[in-house]
């Protein structure tokens, strides 16, 4: 049996199951639903072999063509001592637990002039290294008195200043090492150095000109590469930060944090252009078990944004089997479940959500919408008003009454709680008053005044997608042209 009619074979087995489901009697479906559960592991098994062979034949595509000559071979591993340089540097700045901080470049611990102050250097090493910045400052300080030339030692002053919180002093240090150090690593290095400073005091334009002199003097410097595409991404350019970023997956596919700019870029751009074609790099284009749970979820947002929903729950999926106990990713899933596959099948899921998170607004929230569009307002409406007597300015439970009264044809009481949206100061608010009241005044076929609400949250249509649909109706039924700039508007 070939692929084609084992797949064909499966699904006549589900068609069947749902064929014999109206008449069966109980005992008949307790068998059916042993064999839709039979079913379903066969589908997630199919769904995680299909993954790794996906994997897998990237990952030999891109071998053949660096056997072939169309790209550049990947670099050989870094020396142990070499790569714990750098990971001893990297710990020392990943205190601030921003996964979007600049990556500051190790000191070049491996190549040291011959000096006969070297045992000063090693135990101002030493000191660095054990995180006693202090200490290794005044190490570094009496070497560098004592032989000025010495630029590893330099470099390592003027680290060791900038972790002892001396910025300006450290800043001058990293400046006459860009300006006079005969090692173009020192320079290059240097150079980093000096953007992280600047970008942490958000002068977005002058890092991102230290990161490009950095790579001007070191092109395979790849801190200085992912420190540009930050900066970029930082100062609202993502299209910037989508092109420094790939080259960076380029030659390392499984950099995880290259791998999260690169989303939430995407992301961005996706938000100021929602035409914006997008082609993730290889390792991003299918969810896997391999990713870090934040860039999983990362991953799971952009597909959601781009209407990819199945793709998303793949991600929740994985996410739900390594954290058990997070309401957030049962969540997640039972959203995705419920967009691709109806309420009965999202609704336990949701369920376990709220059981772990008991008092998450949104998951009540999320409950009740689902039943309210399953049709069944009446426990829509208890679902929504236990959440307003919980907080009765909740904004989703306000907006969840406000569609439970119009599918009852209460629009008067509809139009009180959108008004107060409305009169809100909070610009997104308004606009979702706008949208209530836009959409009550189409039930009532006043065109005129559902298209004047319409026209006030142009500015925020990116979040409320049916803006330009109802906008073309309107124009329609007015009998009069609608601007394409109108329609378009993100």
């Amino acid at each position: 049996m070939n692929i084609d009619e084992w797949f064909h074979d499966l699904r006549k087995k589900v068609e069947t199951i749902e064929e014999k489901w109206p008449g069966a009697s109980e005992e008949e479906r307790l068998q059916l639903v042993d064999q839709l559960y039979h079913l379903r592991q066969v589908s997630d098994t199919v769904v995680d072999h299909w993954l790794q062979f996906e994997e897998r034949l990237s990952e030999t595509i891109r071998r053949v063509k660096e056997m072939e000559g169309q790209l550049p071979p990947a670099e050989g591993k870094v020396p142990a001592a070499a790569a714990n340089e750098a990971a001893s540097t990297a710990a020392s700045i990943q205190d601030e637990n921003e996964a979007d901080a600049p990556k500051k470049a190790a000191p070049d611990s491996q190549k040291k002039e011959s000096n006969p102050y070297e045992p000063m250097f090693r135990r101002g090493e030493g000191f660095y290294h054990l995180r006693m910045y202090q200490d290794a400052k005044k190490c570094f300080a009496e070497l560098i008195e004592q032989s000025p030339d010495w630029e590893s030692g330099r470099l390592y002053y003027a680290y060791s200043l900038l972790f002892s919180e001396e910025r300006e002093a450290a800043l001058r240090e990293f400046r006459l090492l860009s300006r006079s150090a005969s090692s173009p690593a020192v320079v290059a290095i240097s150079y980093n150095a000096i953007g992280c400073i600047l970008a942490e005091e958000r002068k977005w334009l002058e890092a991102a000109q230290a990161f490009k002199q950095s790579l001007e003097v070191k092109p395979d410097q790849e801190e200085a590469r992912y420190n540009l595409a930050l900066c970029y991404f930082k100062d609202g350019d993502a299209k910037e930060a989508l092109d420094e970023i790939e080259k960076c997956l380029h030659r390392d596919e499984n950099d995880w944090e290259a791998q999260l700019l690169w989303l939430r870029a995407a992301q961005k751009l996706q938000a100021m252009d929602v035409n914006a074609e997008l082609t993730p790099p290889a390792s991003l284009q299918l969810p896997s078990r391999e990713l870090d749970n934040e860039t999983l979820q990362e991953m799971a947002s952009l597909y959601e944004s781009a209407g990819n929903y199945h793709r998303a729950q793949v991600c929740y999926h994985f996410l739900t089997e390594r954290l058990p106990r997070e309401g957030w990713a049962w969540h997640g899933l039972a959203w995705n479940t419920w967009l691709i596959a109806g309420t009965k099948r999202a609704i336990t899921l949701l369920k376990k959500a709220i059981s772990l998170s008991p008092q998450h607004n949104d998951f009540i929230f999320s409950y009740g919408w689902m039943l309210l569009f399953d049709g069944d307002v009446d426990k829509a409406m208890a679902v929504f008003r236990r959440l307003l007597e919980r907080d009765r300015d909740n904004r989703l439970g306000q907006s969840g009454m406000i569609s439970a009264y119009e599918k009852l044809g209460e629009l008067q009481a509809a139009k009180r709680l959108a008004k107060q949206f409305a009169d809100d100061p909070e610009p997104y608010v308004q606009s979702l008053g706008y949208f209530h009241l836009g959409r009550l005044a189409l039930v009532e076929e006043n065109w005129r005044l559902a298209e004047q609400y319409f026209r006030r949250i142009l500015p925020h249509a990116d979040q409320f997608r049916e803006v330009p649909v109802y906008m073309q109706l309107c124009a329609s039924k007015l009998g009069e042209p609608v601007r394409e700039i109108e329609l378009l508007s993100p």
